[in-house]
């Protein structure tokens, strides 16, 4: 899932992170959210429910664990051993040589290496912090831009629409009086070509709005 080069931790694509602010601008589109849900929420429901971030926390706390564990000693071994044991009777007291031995014993790694491995384990957990910073600002980013494109398109279709009905009057009323021959065809039909003009613009500004998403 991640490209491992030494010291980085690379995600291969940007695609959940556009996945999750386009869900979230769907989302924020219906009333009920759009009621609800600010810019600072709709961060902070990016930045905890995109899978990509979870999967590099998540890879975060193994490698800090690992940094902690590869640092320490490996656990002593302990041995029980029995010297002169009668092989019929099994009992310590048959025979007075018969002992038990207890050995324990420590297994000390080449000077230096505990700290190295500890030190790689700590530089690639901090490799892939810096990497889940990066993406997160980026998706920060992202919601940012889109959220305040949405907004524009969202108030530029309120104002065409306004216009739109403004001018759906005006046909109707160059309509009226042209039928009482106090006006001009030529006038009904700039008043059409506005109207359609308006509602050629709203379409556009849909399907901005639907590629935004």
């Amino acid at each position: 899932m991640y490209t491992n080069i030494p010291g980085r931790f690379i995600q291969p694509t940007w695609g959940g992170i556009r996945l999750s602010v386009g869900v979230l601008l769907l989302l924020s589109a219906t009333p009920a959210w759009a009621a609800s849900l600010s810019l600072q929420s709709a961060e902070a429901v990016a930045l905890r429910q995109n899978p990509g971030l979870g999967a590099l926390t998540q890879k975060i706390a193994e490698l800090r664990h690992k940094a902690v564990a590869v640092a320490q000693l490996p656990d002593p071994h302990l041995a029980l051993g029995a010297a002169n044991l009668p092989l019929n009777s099994f009992s310590m007291n048959q025979q007075q040589m018969s002992m038990l031995s207890v050995g324990l014993s420590q297994t000390f790694p080449s000077f230096g290496k505990l700290g190295l491995e500890g030190q790689q384990a700590g530089v690639e957990a901090q490799a892939v912090a810096d990497t889940l910073r990066g993406q997160s600002a980026e998706l920060v980013l992202l919601l940012r831009r889109a959220w305040l494109q949405a907004l524009y398109t969202e108030n530029a279709m309120a104002t065409v629409r306004h216009q739109e009905q403004l001018e759906a009057a005006s046909v109707q009323a160059a309509l009226a009086l042209y039928r009482s021959t106090q006006g001009s065809q030529a006038e009904v039909l700039r008043a059409q070509l506005a109207r359609d003009s308006l509602a050629n613009d709203i379409t556009r500004l849909q399907a901005e709005q639907a590629s935004d998403l």
